[in-house]
């Protein structure tokens, strides 16, 4: 892992805290627009790490999709938890080299 990458998926990582973190106490700005943030922390991490399973990123990217569309038109159950739907696709994405250097050893 280069050192660029390393950086920009901590970044990613501190973002999605910190959007969690906006939806349980006020932050100004953050707090209105934290499933944008989450989304902008999903999309930097995927930039920064590509997992080697196929299922990861199918099941990652449906739920992403299903998460920022039910932001827009009302998809039963998932329009009302749009935020944790999203925060499941990132956090699957961002378990994926856990389980990679798991492996490893």
């Amino acid at each position: 892992m280069s050192e660029t990458n390393f950086w920009v998926r901590m970044a990613s990582f501190v973002l999605a805290v910190v959007a969690v973190l906006a939806v349980f106490n006020e932050i100004p700005i953050v707090s209105s627009y934290a499933f944008w943030v989450l989304v902008g922390a999903y999309f930097l991490y995927i930039a920064a790490y590509k997992p080697y399973r196929m299922w990861v990123r199918l099941v990652s990217l449906v739920l992403t999709l299903l998460a920022i569309v039910g932001v827009f038109v009302e998809i039963r159950i998932v329009s009302d938890f749009a935020f944790w739907v999203m925060a499941a696709a990132f956090l699957l994405w961002f378990s994926a080299p856990v389980e990679a250097w798991f492996k490893a050893k």
